[in-house]
């Protein structure tokens, strides 16, 4: 993946910068954020020059001979080398270069001291801590301004240079850059693309979306040797139209040569005699594919709004994208305002689309909708800020806790994230009579759409905390309150929370009239478990969604789970237990739970294997196992489920 990039005089950057992008290899998602003219575009366009030689747009204050662009790659060692066959040599090129740049640092010289250079080391020693350097290769491979086709190591390039092996030394490293562009696919759609011509299937994106090229698949078909041959075997179309013209133009010459023996139509000695699949395939281009054009409900997508051509060209990529995502090359998808000319209501499903896609392909977006912020939890966030004509700030936050680092992100952001999310969910409420559940976690998020899959037009997400829960509900109370609002929508909505150990009270009403709008915490009562309000009195006990579960799967996955991601004291201590038969419910803290010690020493090691559930990444692993073991049985659906059910009327 793309973990950085270099930029000198490239654009709005004057000078040199380090722009970070991504540091989690399994959730490529990044997101650029910041005014217009702030400089997040140009990230895009950058990467887009190095991959597929578009346009230099140098900056004109920065001199030609120093200005370059160079990513930093993050890559599987033996996916990498597997993928591009590669042999032992530049095997072991890669393995110095990779070695190079986990290990160097600021005192390689005064050059590697100044601002971006440390800033780029602090995020190496991040990677440092996540990824196995037996196990990654890291490395830098830029180009410069004025010799775009030779592999260029920026600033690092002489003293890299210098530590070459001796058995390397006659290594052609400039194949460095040609293998990069090999390995990876970039498709960027910048705002001024027009959707309809980018969706021509002939169109260069489009064939790198599809993993194929239309030529050469023309090439294919008319090589290949299928056409029976008589006993003499077979052969291709190619080779069938050669000799059914040369056995037509005998025939003519045979005729006229009864006139006189002279005359005869032949091929001047510099020209071919017989035809090559390259002097048809172009004509079929014109012929075949040029006239079948990308259709909607039989309508040319050119003839659809601004708004449906742009969700067209998402939906056809995701097509792609995910229909050959086990063989396809590594490919980085980079959309300039995904939102673009698009109504509110479809904007969420956008951004939703291309996050889920970032599991298998790395993804990079510039946006001016902060809806998507609040419900997005994993990934990169980057504020770019522009403080004068010649200086670009950038801050970088993780989306799954961007609300509690967010002190670099001014107030109107985090206030326009919650207010746009808002105004989307509402008018696909009214739109669309889709039904909501906003939850705290993506681990509930999974939960929830697993169960409730009877609920019609339901949109599941979450928000990172009880606390956002709240916030939303409050950004939708008043709306849903007015009563032109309310007698719109057809659909509900509940904000769902955990109860915790210290009691959240609201204020104002946990429902609107009709219930349209719900918010509700988790309350396990005896053998029920209740949507209880956000006020003081009743039944109070800590409750989240994994004590609501069925015990035995639950306890089956969280086995598996910490058999496979757990440490060695991890998966020690959980072989000291078995589960507790007869259990009502799937609580594993406290004394109810499903938890039964083999011995007196067990108790004694509960402690970590709280702290392996504790950890939201292993939830998250959890939640994912649980449903694929309860899809492989068949168990009764809790009552926390059946009570949500009923919330949204479903018999």
């Amino acid at each position: 993946m793309l973990i950085g990039v270099f930029l000198r005089h490239y654009k709005i950057y004057r000078g040199l910068y380090f722009i970070p992008i991504n540091s989690d290899y399994n959730n490529k998602y990044s997101v650029y954020i910041g005014n217009n003219g702030a400089g997040k575009s140009s990230i895009l366009e950058s990467l887009n020059t190095f991959f597929n030689g578009a346009n230099w747009n140098r900056n004109k204050d920065g001199k030609k001979d120093d200005a370059f662009i160079a990513p930093i790659f993050l890559v599987r060692k033996e996916e990498f080398i597997n993928t591009l066959e590669l042999g032992d040599e530049d095997i072991l090129y890669f393995e110095f270069l990779s070695d190079y740049f986990w290990s160097s640092n600021t005192e390689l010289g005064s050059n590697f001291s100044t601002d971006e250079f440390k800033k780029f080391y602090q995020y190496r020693d991040i990677l440092k801590n996540k990824y196995d350097k037996e196990e990654y290769f890291l490395f830098l491979v830029g180009i410069a301004f004025n010799n775009k086709n030779d592999a260029y190591f920026i600033t690092f390039n002489d003293s890299l240079l210098k530590k070459v092996p001796l058995d390397l030394k006659d290594y052609k490293y400039q194949k460095i850059l040609d293998l990069v562009k090999e390995y990876y696919t970039y498709v960027y759609i910048p705002i001024e693309a027009s959707p309809s011509d980018i969706l021509k299937i002939e169109n260069r994106e489009m064939q790198e979306l599809m993993n194929r090229d239309i030529l050469n698949e023309i090439d294919n078909i008319l090589n290949q040797k299928n056409i029976k041959n008589g006993s003499r075997g077979h052969y291709s179309v190619i080779e069938f139209l050669n000799n059914s013209l040369n056995t037509y133009m005998d025939s003519i010459n045979d005729i006229i040569s009864k006139i006189d023996e002279r005359y005869a139509y032949k091929v001047e000695g510099m020209y071919k005699k017989n035809l090559k699949s390259s002097d048809v395939r172009k004509k079929i281009l014109e012929a075949y594919f040029s006239i079948r054009t990308l259709k909607k409900d039989r309508k040319e997508v050119s003839e659809l709004s601004s708004g449906e051509q742009r969700t067209a060209l998402l939906d056809v990529a995701t097509a792609f994208l995910i229909e050959s995502s086990s063989a396809h090359k590594n490919v980085i998808l980079a959309v300039d305002e995904p939102e673009n000319s698009l109504h509110i209501s479809r904007a969420f499903s956008q951004f939703e689309r291309l996050r889920n896609l970032s599991t298998k392909n790395q993804i990079l977006i510039t946006t001016h909708w902060y809806g998507s912020l609040p419900v997005t939890d994993t990934g990169d966030l980057h504020y770019i800020e522009l403080i004068s004509d010649k200086k670009v700030e950038m801050h970088s936050f993780k989306l799954n806790n961007y609300f509690e680092k967010r002190g670099k992100l001014p107030d109107d952001i985090i206030i326009k994230s919650y207010f746009e999310l808002s105004s989307s969910i509402l008018s696909s409420m009214r739109s669309e009579e889709k039904n909501w559940i906003i939850c705290e976690g993506t681990d509930d998020k999974i939960y929830l759409e697993y169960y409730l899959r009877n609920v019609p037009n339901l949109q599941v997400f979450a928000v990172g905390g009880c606390a956002n829960v709240v916030k939303m509900y409050n950004y939708l109370y008043l709306p849903f309150c007015e009563r032109e609002e309310n007698r719109a929508i057809n659909s509900k909505l509940l904000c769902l929370v955990d109860t915790d150990e210290h009691l959240n009270i609201i204020d104002f009403n946990s429902s609107t009239k009709g219930e349209k709008l719900k918010i509700a915490r988790i309350q396990m009562s005896d053998d029920d478990v209740l949507l209880s309000k956000l006020s003081s009195g009743g039944i109070y006990t800590p409750t989240e969604i994994e004590d609501c579960l069925d015990p035995e799967l639950l306890y089956d996955s969280l086995v598996q789970c910490i058999s496979k991601y757990g440490d060695s004291v991890q998966r020690d201590s959980i072989a000291m237990f078995s589960f507790k038969q007869d259990m009502k419910n799937s609580k594993i803290k406290g004394e109810q739970s499903i938890l039964a010690p083999s011995s007196i020493e067990a108790i004694e090691h509960k402690e970590f294997i709280y702290q392996f559930i504790d950890d939201y990444r292993n939830k998250y692993l959890i939640s994912e196992l649980y449903v694929k073991n309860a899809m492989k049985r068949g168990h009764k659906m809790p009552s926390l489920f059946r009570r949500i059910e009923q919330f949204f009327d479903v018999i």
